[in-house]
């Protein structure tokens, strides 16, 4: 396929370039977009831009992205409706990449480079990044500047198109697919999460949450006497303090490294702790401290979290969004931080056996006139099933009785390749 064969009247490949801040939608400086039939191009400034997109974004038009969810945050921060189609070019990158190597990266550049574009412009790319992070206001030269490095943005998108459209595995539907899941999830980040705005900002205050750490060392280490506090406040394990508390309770047989020092990794407490359970309350001091790392969340000054998802960064194409940031990621204890407004409800959804569901539909046709893969997921509990269904535990096992052997089959179903899980998923259950 070429760009000239996509089914669409226009093709736009667009960029913005915005100031991000933490917690917050971005704020757009500048737009060019281009339009690839015609060659019209469109640069405008922010006091420029109206409450209505310059141009279509219903069924007629195609926009082509890299990292598409920034492009359609801006369209939301500005008030415009978002693009019917689109074609994000970075999933569709790292898919024809995944299992290979991209020596210079996924991103623009990197996907320029893999198909033999020389790009010798990184430098100015970080440094223009860099200068829209300061936000404004912008001199005349630098205003300049940031709309030429925008315009070279959709220029590359151009250079790239034909690249990702002539793989043999590129799949149109399923781009465009992947390009609605990019506005999705702008979307998620656009509304964020609500948070107790009487809660957070105290867990956020490195004083407080130094107070809430420390507080709990003095009481239980008063039985151990391995702590020691430095000049700046912050108490500390001391390893040669900790060896000399082993000698005095005659706790022998402590596993070493190679290096002759203590093992004292978690799984390593966890074991000795069994042999000598005065230890417990010292582990759990360990395990507590190293678990309250401080609170770092991306919220903005309307007390929302947000943050970029990354969607299809992993090799799974699942969504990497910056731990640290993302309520979702850190300790799960910290859900409860979730506040919706007066008159306001969450609801915290997740999918049961997703994968295998998934594998289940692509199996469809494998499998005769029965598709055992999804009665086995209607069953609510796929993974013990399969393994009834070969063998491996009797016809009355329970997730509790056998969760070893299910976690066993767990894991091996959903290790498949994606792109033949199905298949092969399905053929095993017809051996089965």
């Amino acid at each position: 396929m070429i760009p000239s064969d996509l089914p669409f009247a226009e093709i736009w490949l667009h960029d913005f370039e915005f100031v991000g801040k933490d917690g917050e939608n971005p704020d757009v400086i500048c737009l060019a977009a281009v339009e690839l039939r015609s060659g019209r191009t469109i640069q405008l400034w922010r006091d420029e831009m109206t409450s209505r997109p310059p141009y279509s974004t219903g069924d007629d038009a195609l926009f082509v992205s890299f990292v598409a969810n920034a492009e359609c945050a801006c369209h939301l921060a500005l008030g415009w409706p978002l693009p019917r189609h689109i074609l994000d070019l970075s999933p569709a990158f790292r898919s024809i990449v995944n299992g290979r190597i991209a020596p210079e990266g996924k991103g623009l550049l990197g996907a320029l480079r893999y198909y033999g574009h020389s790009t010798l412009r990184a430098k100015h790319k970080n440094a223009m990044h860099a200068r829209a992070m300061k936000g404004w206001p912008f001199t005349l030269e630098e205003r300049r500047a940031m709309q030429a490095y925008c315009l070279d943005d959709t220029r590359d998108l151009q250079m790239l198109l034909p690249h990702i459209l002539a793989d043999p595995d590129f799949n149109l539907a399923v781009a465009l697919y992947h390009g609605e899941f990019a506005a999705v999830s702008a979307v998620m980040e656009h509304n964020g999460v609500p948070m107790n705005m009487e809660i957070y900002p105290q867990l956020a205050d490195k004083q407080t949450w130094r107070e809430l750490r420390d507080d709990m060392v003095p009481a239980v280490d008063a039985e151990f006497g391995v702590y020691v506090r430095g000049a700046d406040g912050e108490w500390s394990f001391n390893e040669a303090m900790f060896e000399s508390y082993l000698d005095r309770n005659s706790i022998v047989g402590w596993p070493r490294l190679d290096s002759g020092k203590l093992d004292l990794k978690e799984k390593t407490f966890q074991a000795m702790c069994k042999g000598f359970p005065e230890l417990e309350p010292l582990r759990q001091l360990r395990h507590t401290r190293n678990k309250m790392r401080r609170v770092k969340l991306a919220v903005g000054a309307d007390g929302r979290n947000r943050t970029v998802l990354w969607p299809f960064q992993a090799k799974t194409s699942r969504t990497q969004p910056k731990a640290s940031r993302w309520i979702f990621s850190p300790a799960v204890w910290l859900r409860n931080l979730i506040k919706p407004g007066p008159g306001m409800a969450i609801a915290y959804i997740d999918y049961s056996a997703m994968e295998f569901m998934i594998s289940a539909a692509l199996s469809d046709g494998h499998l005769g006139p029965r598709n055992r893969m999804a009665e086995m997921y209607a069953s609510g509990d796929p993974y013990l099933s399969f393994a009834k269904a070969v063998g491996a535990v009797p016809k009355d096992a329970t997730k509790r009785s056998h969760s070893a052997m299910r976690d066993k089959y767990k894991n091996m179903l959903l290790a498949y390749d994606d792109r033949h899980a199905g298949q092969s998923a399905g053929r095993v259950l017809v051996r089965g």
